[in-house]
Protein backbone atom coordinates (compact mmCIF):
# COMPACT_ATOMS: atom_id res chain seq x y z
CA UNK A 1 0.00 0.00 0.00
CA UNK A 2 3.05 2.48 0.94
CA UNK A 3 4.03 2.30 -2.68
CA UNK A 4 0.94 2.18 -4.29
CA UNK A 5 0.04 5.79 -2.35
CA UNK A 6 4.30 6.75 -3.22
CA UNK A 7 3.21 6.40 -7.03
CA UNK A 8 -0.24 8.28 -6.75
CA UNK A 9 1.82 11.20 -5.14
CA UNK A 10 4.31 10.99 -7.54
CA UNK A 11 1.65 10.96 -10.62
CA UNK A 12 -0.04 14.13 -9.07
CA UNK A 13 2.42 15.98 -8.60
CA UNK A 14 3.09 15.18 -12.34
CA UNK A 15 -0.30 16.21 -13.03
CA UNK A 16 0.34 19.25 -10.85
CA UNK A 17 3.39 20.58 -12.70
CA UNK A 18 1.98 19.91 -16.22
CA UNK A 19 -0.95 21.81 -15.32
CA UNK A 20 0.77 24.91 -13.97
CA UNK A 21 2.97 24.76 -17.27
CA UNK A 22 -0.63 24.95 -18.78
CA UNK A 23 -2.01 27.69 -16.97
CA UNK A 24 1.67 29.53 -17.60
CA UNK A 25 2.04 28.77 -20.99
CA UNK A 26 -1.80 30.47 -21.01
CA UNK A 27 -0.62 33.56 -19.99
CA UNK A 28 2.24 33.92 -22.06
CA UNK A 29 -0.06 33.43 -24.99
CA UNK A 30 2.63 32.80 -27.93
CA UNK A 31 5.68 31.40 -28.84
CA UNK A 32 8.55 32.74 -31.56
CA UNK A 33 9.44 30.39 -33.61
CA UNK A 34 13.06 31.12 -35.55
CA UNK A 35 13.80 28.15 -38.17
CA UNK A 36 15.03 27.26 -41.39
CA UNK A 37 12.12 24.93 -42.46
CA UNK A 38 10.69 26.21 -45.59
CA UNK A 39 6.98 27.68 -44.93
CA UNK A 40 4.94 25.38 -46.39
CA UNK A 41 6.25 22.30 -43.99
CA UNK A 42 6.42 25.07 -40.71
CA UNK A 43 2.57 25.51 -41.95
CA UNK A 44 1.97 22.05 -41.82
CA UNK A 45 3.43 21.81 -38.19
CA UNK A 46 1.74 25.36 -36.90
CA UNK A 47 -2.04 23.87 -38.08
CA UNK A 48 -2.18 21.03 -35.42
CA UNK A 49 -0.04 22.61 -32.37
CA UNK A 50 -2.59 25.75 -32.53
CA UNK A 51 -5.66 23.39 -32.88
CA UNK A 52 -3.98 21.35 -29.63
CA UNK A 53 -2.93 24.43 -28.10
CA UNK A 54 -5.72 27.25 -29.73
CA UNK A 55 -4.99 29.86 -26.87
CA UNK A 56 -1.54 30.57 -28.03
CA UNK A 57 -0.31 32.42 -30.84
CA UNK A 58 2.82 30.96 -33.18
CA UNK A 59 4.92 33.62 -34.87
CA UNK A 60 7.15 31.86 -37.30
CA UNK A 61 10.30 33.39 -38.28
CA UNK A 62 11.70 31.24 -41.42
CA UNK A 63 15.36 32.23 -43.12
CA UNK A 64 18.30 30.15 -43.93
CA UNK A 65 20.11 28.63 -41.48
CA UNK A 66 23.22 30.74 -41.56
CA UNK A 67 20.74 33.98 -41.64
CA UNK A 68 19.13 32.57 -38.66
CA UNK A 69 22.31 32.03 -36.82
CA UNK A 70 23.49 35.50 -37.55
CA UNK A 71 19.90 37.07 -36.48
CA UNK A 72 20.40 35.43 -32.86
CA UNK A 73 23.96 36.06 -32.44
CA UNK A 74 23.43 39.78 -33.40
CA UNK A 75 20.34 39.99 -31.09
CA UNK A 76 22.13 38.79 -28.13
CA UNK A 77 24.99 40.73 -28.37
CA UNK A 78 22.63 43.46 -28.59
CA UNK A 79 20.72 42.52 -25.43
CA UNK A 80 17.85 41.66 -27.02
CA UNK A 81 15.59 38.11 -26.34
CA UNK A 82 13.29 37.89 -28.80
CA UNK A 83 12.61 34.29 -29.70
CA UNK A 84 11.48 31.42 -27.51
CA UNK A 85 12.31 28.17 -30.06
CA UNK A 86 15.25 27.76 -32.90
CA UNK A 87 15.17 24.78 -35.34
CA UNK A 88 17.96 24.18 -37.35
CA UNK A 89 21.03 22.42 -38.25
CA UNK A 90 23.17 20.71 -35.53
CA UNK A 91 26.23 22.39 -36.25
CA UNK A 92 24.36 25.46 -35.85
CA UNK A 93 22.44 24.19 -32.38
CA UNK A 94 25.82 23.74 -31.11
CA UNK A 95 26.89 27.09 -31.94
CA UNK A 96 24.41 28.62 -30.31
CA UNK A 97 24.86 26.12 -27.62
CA UNK A 98 27.96 27.38 -26.90
CA UNK A 99 27.48 31.13 -26.64
CA UNK A 100 25.30 30.33 -24.11
CA UNK A 101 21.91 30.76 -25.91
CA UNK A 102 20.33 27.70 -24.67
CA UNK A 103 18.12 26.06 -22.32
CA UNK A 104 20.33 23.55 -20.71
CA UNK A 105 18.36 20.15 -21.68
CA UNK A 106 16.01 21.70 -23.98
CA UNK A 107 17.42 20.27 -27.37
CA UNK A 108 16.03 17.48 -29.43
CA UNK A 109 16.65 15.67 -32.74
CA UNK A 110 13.18 16.27 -34.35
CA UNK A 111 13.83 15.07 -37.94
CA UNK A 112 17.18 14.30 -40.07
CA UNK A 113 18.08 15.26 -43.62
CA UNK A 114 20.41 13.04 -45.54
CA UNK A 115 22.95 14.14 -48.39
CA UNK A 116 22.73 12.56 -51.67
CA UNK A 117 23.36 12.78 -55.30
CA UNK A 118 19.81 13.22 -57.04
CA UNK A 119 19.14 12.53 -60.82
CA UNK A 120 16.30 13.49 -63.54
CA UNK A 121 15.44 9.77 -64.83
CA UNK A 122 14.38 11.41 -68.17
CA UNK A 123 17.86 13.01 -68.52
CA UNK A 124 19.75 10.20 -66.82
CA UNK A 125 18.65 6.44 -66.80
CA UNK A 126 19.10 4.62 -64.09
CA UNK A 127 21.59 2.63 -65.20
CA UNK A 128 23.80 5.66 -65.99
CA UNK A 129 23.12 7.08 -62.76
CA UNK A 130 26.81 7.84 -60.45
CA UNK A 131 27.01 5.21 -57.90
CA UNK A 132 29.47 6.84 -56.00
CA UNK A 133 30.64 10.20 -55.06
CA UNK A 134 33.56 9.70 -57.00
CA UNK A 135 31.39 9.20 -60.55
CA UNK A 136 30.63 12.93 -60.29
CA UNK A 137 34.55 13.30 -61.07
CA UNK A 138 34.07 11.52 -64.65
CA UNK A 139 34.49 14.15 -67.70
CA UNK A 140 30.66 13.07 -68.69
CA UNK A 141 29.81 14.77 -65.41
CA UNK A 142 31.51 18.05 -65.89
CA UNK A 143 29.15 21.02 -65.49
CA UNK A 144 26.20 18.72 -65.04
CA UNK A 145 26.00 18.51 -61.40
CA UNK A 146 24.19 21.34 -59.28
CA UNK A 147 24.71 22.00 -55.40
CA UNK A 148 23.99 24.52 -52.50
CA UNK A 149 25.60 27.51 -52.32
CA UNK A 150 25.17 26.78 -48.78
CA UNK A 151 26.54 23.34 -48.28
CA UNK A 152 29.39 23.91 -45.52
CA UNK A 153 27.53 20.77 -42.91
CA UNK A 154 27.78 18.59 -46.10
CA UNK A 155 31.44 19.49 -46.94
CA UNK A 156 32.51 19.78 -43.17
CA UNK A 157 30.89 16.33 -42.84
CA UNK A 158 32.66 14.55 -45.54
CA UNK A 159 35.90 15.96 -44.47
CA UNK A 160 35.35 14.11 -41.55
CA UNK A 161 34.52 10.65 -42.65
CA UNK A 162 37.15 10.54 -45.57
CA UNK A 163 39.73 12.31 -43.55
CA UNK A 164 41.02 15.94 -44.45
CA UNK A 165 43.38 15.44 -47.31
CA UNK A 166 41.83 12.60 -49.51
CA UNK A 167 38.63 15.18 -48.78
CA UNK A 168 40.06 18.12 -49.80
CA UNK A 169 41.37 16.76 -52.92
CA UNK A 170 38.37 14.99 -54.01
CA UNK A 171 36.60 18.81 -53.44
CA UNK A 172 39.11 20.61 -55.43
CA UNK A 173 38.49 17.63 -58.40
CA UNK A 174 34.57 18.23 -57.92
CA UNK A 175 35.21 22.63 -57.96
CA UNK A 176 37.30 21.51 -61.37
CA UNK A 177 33.79 19.78 -62.63
CA UNK A 178 32.18 23.34 -62.54
CA UNK A 179 28.83 22.38 -60.65
CA UNK A 180 26.23 24.99 -60.70
CA UNK A 181 24.67 26.40 -57.28
CA UNK A 182 21.61 27.63 -56.30
CA UNK A 183 20.14 28.46 -53.08
CA UNK A 184 18.11 26.38 -50.90
CA UNK A 185 17.41 22.52 -51.42
CA UNK A 186 13.70 23.00 -52.30
CA UNK A 187 14.77 24.57 -54.87
CA UNK A 188 17.42 22.55 -55.95
CA UNK A 189 14.78 19.14 -56.25
CA UNK A 190 12.55 21.15 -58.47
CA UNK A 191 15.03 22.29 -60.99
CA UNK A 192 16.57 18.79 -60.93
CA UNK A 193 12.64 17.91 -61.74
CA UNK A 194 11.83 20.37 -64.51
CA UNK A 195 15.19 18.90 -66.26
CA UNK A 196 17.22 22.21 -65.68
CA UNK A 197 20.16 20.11 -64.97
CA UNK A 198 20.96 16.03 -64.60
CA UNK A 199 22.33 15.93 -61.39
CA UNK A 200 22.01 17.68 -58.11
CA UNK A 201 23.09 17.37 -54.25
CA UNK A 202 20.15 17.29 -52.04
CA UNK A 203 18.21 15.71 -49.52
CA UNK A 204 16.60 11.99 -49.95
CA UNK A 205 13.33 12.79 -48.26
CA UNK A 206 12.67 15.82 -50.64
CA UNK A 207 13.34 13.75 -54.15
CA UNK A 208 11.13 10.51 -52.26
CA UNK A 209 8.51 13.34 -52.00
CA UNK A 210 8.63 14.79 -55.94
CA UNK A 211 9.11 11.25 -56.80
CA UNK A 212 5.96 10.07 -54.86
CA UNK A 213 3.95 13.02 -56.48
CA UNK A 214 4.82 11.80 -59.97
CA UNK A 215 8.15 13.98 -60.89
CA UNK A 216 11.40 12.13 -62.76
CA UNK A 217 13.76 11.28 -59.86
CA UNK A 218 15.18 9.51 -58.15
CA UNK A 219 17.97 9.18 -55.76
CA UNK A 220 21.68 6.98 -55.20
CA UNK A 221 21.26 4.85 -52.58
CA UNK A 222 24.85 3.35 -53.20
CA UNK A 223 27.39 6.10 -51.80
CA UNK A 224 29.78 5.63 -49.44
CA UNK A 225 28.91 7.81 -46.85
CA UNK A 226 25.23 9.36 -46.85
CA UNK A 227 26.21 12.10 -44.80
CA UNK A 228 23.54 12.46 -42.10
CA UNK A 229 22.14 15.61 -40.04
CA UNK A 230 20.30 15.19 -37.64
CA UNK A 231 17.82 18.93 -37.49
CA UNK A 232 17.40 19.94 -34.26
CA UNK A 233 15.20 22.12 -31.93
CA UNK A 234 16.37 24.04 -28.60
CA UNK A 235 14.65 26.43 -26.69
CA UNK A 236 16.35 29.63 -25.57
CA UNK A 237 18.45 30.29 -22.57
CA UNK A 238 16.11 33.89 -21.77
CA UNK A 239 13.27 32.90 -23.59
CA UNK A 240 10.16 35.64 -23.32
CA UNK A 241 7.42 32.53 -23.76
CA UNK A 242 9.27 29.53 -21.74
CA UNK A 243 6.21 27.66 -21.06
CA UNK A 244 4.80 27.83 -24.37
CA UNK A 245 8.15 27.36 -26.06
CA UNK A 246 8.26 23.61 -23.84
CA UNK A 247 4.68 22.83 -25.13
CA UNK A 248 5.85 23.68 -28.55
CA UNK A 249 9.09 21.42 -28.47
CA UNK A 250 7.01 18.78 -26.65
CA UNK A 251 4.54 18.81 -29.53
CA UNK A 252 7.41 18.26 -31.82
CA UNK A 253 8.63 15.27 -30.13
CA UNK A 254 5.39 13.71 -30.10
CA UNK A 255 3.51 10.88 -32.38
CA UNK A 256 1.40 13.77 -33.73
CA UNK A 257 4.03 16.02 -34.35
CA UNK A 258 6.14 13.73 -35.88
CA UNK A 259 3.57 12.50 -38.31
CA UNK A 260 3.10 15.79 -39.17
CA UNK A 261 6.90 16.45 -40.07
CA UNK A 262 6.31 12.96 -41.83
CA UNK A 263 3.60 14.21 -44.45
CA UNK A 264 6.18 16.59 -45.74
CA UNK A 265 8.54 14.35 -46.78
CA UNK A 266 10.77 14.50 -44.45
CA UNK A 267 12.55 11.96 -42.15
CA UNK A 268 11.31 12.26 -38.81
CA UNK A 269 13.86 11.62 -35.85
CA UNK A 270 11.99 8.34 -34.37
CA UNK A 271 12.51 6.71 -37.96
CA UNK A 272 16.15 7.83 -38.64
CA UNK A 273 18.47 4.77 -39.13
CA UNK A 274 15.63 3.07 -40.92
CA UNK A 275 16.87 2.49 -43.92
CA UNK A 276 20.19 0.42 -45.17
CA UNK A 277 22.52 3.24 -45.96
CA UNK A 278 26.11 3.67 -45.19
CA UNK A 279 25.32 6.44 -42.76
CA UNK A 280 27.60 9.10 -41.22
CA UNK A 281 26.19 11.70 -39.06
CA UNK A 282 27.23 15.28 -38.42
CA UNK A 283 28.88 15.09 -35.59
CA UNK A 284 28.57 18.11 -32.92
CA UNK A 285 31.83 18.99 -32.72
CA UNK A 286 32.58 20.39 -36.05
CA UNK A 287 30.60 23.30 -35.30
CA UNK A 288 33.80 24.61 -33.44
CA UNK A 289 35.67 24.69 -36.57
CA UNK A 290 32.62 25.73 -38.59
CA UNK A 291 34.28 29.28 -39.14
CA UNK A 292 36.88 27.37 -41.29
CA UNK A 293 35.16 25.18 -42.80
CA UNK A 294 32.52 28.08 -44.33
CA UNK A 295 35.85 29.68 -45.74
CA UNK A 296 37.00 27.05 -47.13
CA UNK A 297 33.85 25.71 -48.85
CA UNK A 298 33.47 28.92 -50.33
CA UNK A 299 37.29 29.26 -51.67
CA UNK A 300 36.85 25.80 -53.35
CA UNK A 301 33.26 25.62 -54.16
CA UNK A 302 32.60 29.49 -55.25
CA UNK A 303 30.67 30.37 -57.79
CA UNK A 304 32.50 30.50 -60.76
CA UNK A 305 31.71 33.38 -63.49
Amino acid sequence: MRWLAACLAILYAVAAAADERLEQARREGEVIWYTAMNVPDAEALKKPFLARYPFLALTVLRAPGEKVRTRILTEARAGRHAWDVVSFNLLDIDALNREGLLAPSSTAAIYVRQYVIGYNTRLVKPEQAPRSWEDLLTPQRRAKLAIDESDVEWYAAMLDYWGRDQALAYMRALARQQPQQRRGHQLLTRLLAAGDFPLALVHAAEIDKERQDGAPVDWVKTLDPVITSPSEAAIAAKAPHPAAARLFVDFLLSDEGQRAIASRGRVPANLAGAAPLKVHYVSARLAADFGRYEREFREILARTP
